[in-house]
């Protein structure tokens, strides 16, 4: 099938962020886990209909605009299951959603301007699940990129289903009814601490009852979504904020504390010493209506190397100085 994309839209742009973590300081490149890229082909495991599907998507150009060729290449396949593939993959690369505001809004900004410019067209890739969104973020709490995608990797491989395609075997998050069984003594086996067993096992099971509806999040304002969330054990402001950046298209969360938004403001606003989560809000008010895009762009400079990331940073801090001048 294919599904017409609103420009300015880059797929390979988009994809970075969850194809992999960053390149870790000795130079070590983590494995994919859930999200692949095969021949220029993004490739995918997801429940549709009750069902696991392995779903491709590549970039083209339909007539001079730019579209995407989606295809089942595992598991059952027919009307109803396309029809929400459709769903699902307009939903997990937002493709009608009209970026041109962020834009205008960036371009007002010395620090982003050269970002939005370095990474146009990339935009937040959503997460086809809330439930795998939430737990993820609540095994990354407080701990480094390589311990958190061990752990990930050792939950997915031990509770995931998977589909074999091409000699490849393509693996599913854990579905709310495979965690809500576990142990926390089986879930500590994974390296998983107990309060973070806990608290995972807890959300399955609120997920499995119905205490949690995490699809019904969706038809919630950003608010109410966040309230509903941090209701649960587990679930503090940054893990809420980032459920809504990342799986539930909201475009104006602001993880405050989140040390590596920090970091990065810090690097290209030219700060002396790492801001507050008030300071950030306070910075983020230029940001209003597009504070998890301004967020992203800055997260993303992590998947540059130092050098790139040094230099657009000396880049600003001349503009910076000049206009003072």
């Amino acid at each position: 099938m294919l599904i017409p994309v609103r420009e300015p839209f880059s797929l390979r742009r988009t994809l970075r962020f969850v194809l992999g973590p960053p390149r870790l300081l000795n130079g070590r490149q983590l494995e994919p886990l859930l999200d692949h890229l095969v021949e220029g082909e993004y490739r995918r495991v997801a429940d549709i209909g009750g069902r696991s599907v392995l779903y491709g998507a590549k970039e083209e150009r339909v007539k001079g605009r730019a579209t995407l060729r989606v295809c089942i290449l595992a598991g059952p396949d027919g009307p109803e299951i396309r029809e929400k593939l459709r769903s699902l993959v307009e939903r997990q690369f937002s493709t009608m959603l009209d970026v041109s505001p962020f834009y205008a809004l960036a371009q007002r900004d010395r620090a982003l301007a050269p970002l939005v410019a370095h990474f146009r067209g990339m935009r937040i890739p959503q997460s086809p699940g809330i439930f795998e969104t939430l737990v993820c973020a609540i095994l990354e709490q407080q701990i480094n990129l390589s311990f958190a995608h061990q752990v990930k990797k050792a939950l997915i491989e031990a509770y995931g289903n998977h589909l074999e395609f091409e000699g490849r075997r393509y693996y599913a998050f854990p579905e709310s009814a495979a965690l809500a069984i576990a142990t926390p003594a089986q879930l500590r086996r994974l390296q998983i601490s107990g309060p973070k067993a806990r608290y995972i096992i807890g959300i399955a099971r609120a997920v499995l009852d119905g205490s949690l509806d995490t699809e019904g999040l969706r038809r919630l304002d950003p608010a109410a979504a966040d309230a509903k969330l941090r209701a649960h054990k587990g679930v503090g402001p940054w893990t809420a904020q980032y459920v809504g950046l990342r799986a539930l298209g909201h475009l104006d969360s602001l993880p405050a504390a989140d040390v590596g938004l920090q970091k990065a403001v810090q690097r290209f606003y030219g700060l002396r010493k790492l801001p507050t989560p008030r300071r950030i809000e306070q910075i983020a008010r230029a940001w209003t209506g597009w504070r998890s895009y301004a967020t992203f762009y800055l997260w993303l400079t992590y998947w540059e190397d130092r050098e790139w990331n040094q230099r657009i940073a000396e880049e600003i801090s001349d503009t910076r100085r000049r206009i003072k001048l």
